[in-house]
């Protein structure tokens, strides 16, 4: 009788730690996908570029789905894309800007990336790509005139660039992640 007790309290106690898994493991699987914003350059410090040098740039990443529909436990990311600001040019106070904003729309999923009985030597891919220059789509670059003596900050994907000298060698400036102090005010 006593070694029936006991295996009954044994099958309950599996069946109770089966069920707190299973729970972990379905609500750890439905995490909201977030999307990251990565800055090249420090925020909040003075940066100098010359004629030629790249400005800013921002790389976008978000996280992989997995099949629920949530982040992927294991933090795989998809490239989203990038934005770019370059110093093409110098006349006076006005800044000739080469301007680039790419979104990347990726389909692939913790599936097709982690594939246990597949050929690692082949990508199996499905990938449209959105391509976003001032409102157009195309594949050159957006150049803009900024007169910073008129309007000393320039803001693309949420980074404002604020110019602080402008000599005919180059620039002094700030950049603030817009997007990220408004999100960390909430």
């Amino acid at each position: 009788m006593n070694s029936g007790i006991n295996s009954l309290r044994y099958f309950k106690h599996t069946i109770y730690l089966f069920l707190i898994f299973f729970i972990i493991t379905s609500v750890s699987g439905c995490a909201a996908i977030r999307s990251h914003r990565i800055l090249e350059q420090p925020s909040g410090v003075t940066l100098s570029t010359g004629v030629g040098g790249t400005i800013f740039r921002l790389n976008k990443v978000g996280d992989l789905p997995n099949a629920y529909g949530g982040r992927d436990i294991y933090g795989g990311k998809t490239d989203k894309g990038f934005a770019e600001v370059k110093l093409i040019e110098i006349d006076g106070t006005v800044l000739t800007l080469e301007v680039v904003d790419i979104a990347i729309n990726s389909t692939e999923t913790v599936m097709e990336r982690y594939k246990i009985f597949e050929n690692r030597n082949s990508i199996n891919l499905n990938s449209s790509t959105n391509i976003t220059l001032g409102g157009e789509a195309g594949a050159r670059p957006n150049i803009t005139k900024l007169d910073t003596a008129k309007q000393p900050y320039f803001t693309i994907s949420g980074v404002r660039i604020t110019f602080t000298d402008v000599n005919e060698y180059g620039v002094q400036y700030h950049i603030t992640d817009t997007i990220a102090v408004s999100q960390s005010e909430k």
